[in-house]
């Protein structure tokens, strides 16, 4: 059997490599064909560049930090920690609150207590806070397993939850005069102690005298769900990669409830078991409200706050058990939600601490769970968007981005866990990711709705006040969730491409300039400036004349006469708010001469410095045609670094390289264009432009290949 466990072992290792290295050869292929990255806009690609080198190189940091601890530090430690005599060390409390466990859990976690107890030097005092069945039973344990190694002093729990239970229990323990110099555990009714957990986290007690508590490695023992199960078993892995992390600088981001130890000097301080029993926060949106659930974040922070370091054990196992009844998805979900509370309502007051109480590192690693709640959802975000609109290539390149990265983070955190990678741990990680972050993104805004299925029942909190108080704490949480979701989105779509953020804010800044000045448009008719239609004369001097005559500021319109009109040179427009406009595309007809515009385009749109853009210029009513059947016009129309240009209702008949070419523009539109030509290339050819808005176009040819 455990032949058979080994090979499906490496078998799931092999299928996530093969299906990380598959994506990954998918990457290489679209890397080497560049033109398949135009689905995104480059600046796009380069600020998910900046967000993808950040994250990951975090990532990358815990996972050296962690493999410097597990192989370097931590081993240098315990062998000091080996060294310290049995006879010296410190007596030590068990403090556990457990309320209606199943009697065979029961069982299991204090014939633990009890085995450990015997592998010490001085009796061990147990402080049980329960009901009194459950006293009866756990005394006839102990008095079968172990009676001169435990003391028990059994209290009857109030009521009152996990944290008033706690608190009791330490009141208790103050009472009985517990050495100051001993270590008081807290622990969960359902976390089992491994073999010489005792033994192997009280020496380091002795060997730090700054460390104020230690948490340490744990694994899932679930029935009644086998993905429940193995999503434990993932976030237990994710748990001991950042432990470690963390525990490299004598800090860690929470000392679990399930089991920590703690210098009884803390612990039994009134202003620890204060804080346990009446923790509260000052938020600034709900106002004054308790902490029902989160007793680890609070005695977490009260060592912080006094300057203690803190320690994570990985080389001692505690199980937690677990059974589920009813939905899986729903337990998930509110596990999720406590621990993601308990997160948010700690994780602001602890960076108000600063720096240099918390330290850098840590610092940082509080700071960067408010940030990563969003940046976790970028990929996943832009995956829906292309999937919208059909960008089938966009998709898969970011599924192939995912499959890589997420198959590289699960060999990570598997690498060195007893517990075996599985296919299944793939999925699992993704829904949890994303899973995770849309729970955070909720929770933050509702910090004072707490509620926990596991002790004394379906139980909530939420800040107090009159209805109508309550009305207005509710709506506001609701727009400011709303307006966070807003603003995310709209990142995503300029992320995408869909909306250009800068360029829309700079064409509403000058749209409202232009409704300020609120110059009126001058009027210019092309004929009274020596442009005569229909004469087969060349048009092409007096039409230029005419435009590079025009004052330099203030919209002018040119009206083109009715007409043909005979153009022998390409005609420049140079000048900003410059509007060409003719009597319709049947009325006004440019007749372009192709012996004297072989390598030009028919009408030419740049400015003059190309360091600074033409901005709004209209084409617009007219015709242009040939008097050739063939001819080698590269392009008819042609606007280079322009913004915010019109063409509409145009109509080219010239056969060429292209119909119209934009080159370095921005904010374009392109309406009401009929292509009634065949074109040797793409009929409209767009280099490096943005915002480019091309609608209703009449296509006869679209090229020739």
């Amino acid at each position: 059997m455990s032949n058979l466990k080994q090979l499906s072992n490496y078998f799931n290792w092999l299928i996530l490599l093969l299906i990380g290295s598959t994506a990954f050869y998918s990457l290489y292929i679209i890397r080497s064909n560049t033109e398949y990255l135009t689905v995104f806009r480059w600046d796009s690609l380069v600020v998910l560049g900046i967000i993808g080198v950040w994250r990951w190189s975090w990532l990358i940091l815990h996972a050296l930090r962690s493999a410097i601890y597990r192989t370097w530090q931590f081993p240098r430690w315990r062998k000091r920690a080996n060294c310290v005599p049995l006879a010296e060390l410190p007596p030590v409390a068990i403090v556990i609150p457990t309320y209606k466990e199943k009697p065979w859990i029961t069982e299991r976690v204090f014939r633990g207590i009890a085995r450990e107890a015997q592998t010490l030097p001085h009796p061990l005092t147990l402080v049980p806070v329960t009901t009194p069945e459950e006293i009866e039973a756990i005394s006839n344990i102990i008095q079968s397993e172990a009676p001169q190694s435990v003391n028990l002093v059994p209290v009857l729990d109030p009521n009152q939850g996990k944290r008033g239970a706690l608190a009791l229990g330490l009141e208790v323990l103050n009472r009985l005069n517990f050495p100051s110099d001993g270590v008081v555990a807290l622990m969960d009714g359902d976390s089992e102690l491994g073999f010489g957990s005792l033994q192997l986290c009280l020496p380091f007690f002795r060997l730090f005298p700054q460390m104020g508590g230690l948490t340490t490695n744990e694994r899932p023992e679930v029935y009644g769900s086998y993905l429940f199960s193995e999503w434990l078993q993932l976030r237990f892995g994710q748990r001991h990669q950042y432990m470690c992390s963390h525990a490299l600088s004598r800090k860690v981001l929470c000392l679990t409830g399930r089991c920590s130890f703690f210098r009884a000097e803390a612990a039994l301080a009134p202003s620890f078991r204060n804080l346990l029993a009446n923790d509260y926060i000052n938020d600034w949106l709900w106002g004054q409200f308790r902490f029902f659930s989160g007793d680890d974040k609070s005695t977490w922070y009260w060592l912080v706050r006094h300057g203690y370091q803190m320690l994570y054990v990985p080389d001692v196992m505690v199980t937690t058990i677990e059974t589920i009844s009813g939905s899986v998805w729903e337990r998930a979900y509110q596990n999720m939600r406590r621990w993601s509370g308990n997160m948010f309502r700690n994780g602001s007051r602890v960076l108000g601490l600063g720096i240099g109480k918390v330290g850098f590192f840590t610092w940082l690693c509080v700071l960067d769970q408010r940030i990563s709640i969003w940046t976790s959802l970028i990929s996943p975000g832009i995956l829906l968007i292309a999937l919208l609109e059909g960008n089938e290539l966009g998709a898969l390149l970011l599924c192939c981005w995912l499959l890589v990265t997420r198959t590289c983070y699960l060999f990570l955190v598997f690498w060195d866990r007893k517990s075996r990678l599985k296919l299944l741990h793939l999925p699992l990680l993704l829904i949890s990711q994303w899973g995770t972050s849309l729970i955070k993104i909720w929770t933050q805004m509702h910090l004072a709705q707490q509620k926990w299925t596991n002790r004394h029942g379906n139980k909530g909190r939420s800040a107090g006040g009159a209805s109508w108080q309550q009305w207005w704490l509710h709506s506001s949480s609701r727009f400011l969730l709303l307006a966070q979701i807003f603003i995310f989105v709209v990142l995503l779509l300029w992320q995408y491409g869909t909306v250009s953020i800068i360029q829309d804010l700079a064409g509403w800044q000058w749209y409202r300039q232009q409704v300020a000045v609120a110059t009126p448009t001058e009027i210019i008719e092309a004929r009274d400036y020596g442009l005569e239609p229909n004469d087969r004369q060349d048009d092409s001097a007096a039409l230029q004349t005419l435009l590079d005559s025009l004052p330099t500021k203030g919209p002018i319109q040119i009206n083109l006469p009715l007409g043909e009109i005979d153009l022998f040179e390409p005609i420049e427009i140079n000048r900003s708010h410059t509007y060409l406009v003719g009597q319709g595309t049947q009325g006004t007809v440019i007749k372009a001469h192709p012996s004297a515009l072989t390598s030009k385009a028919v009408i030419i749109v740049k400015p003059n410095n190309l360091s600074q853009p033409i901005e709004d210029v209209k084409l617009s009513g007219f015709a242009i045609a040939t008097t050739a059947q063939k001819t080698n016009i590269p392009t008819t129309i042609r606007l280079e670094n322009v913004s915010q240009a019109t063409l509409s209702h145009l109509k080219v008949s010239i056969d060429g390289f292209h119909g119209l070419i934009l080159e370095g523009t921005e904010d374009v539109t392109v309406e009401y264009l009929s292509l009634d030509a065949a074109f040797q290339a793409e009929p409209i050819l767009k280099q490096n432009t943005i915002n480019t808005q091309i609608t209703s176009i009449n296509s006869l040819y679209s090229h020739i290949p």
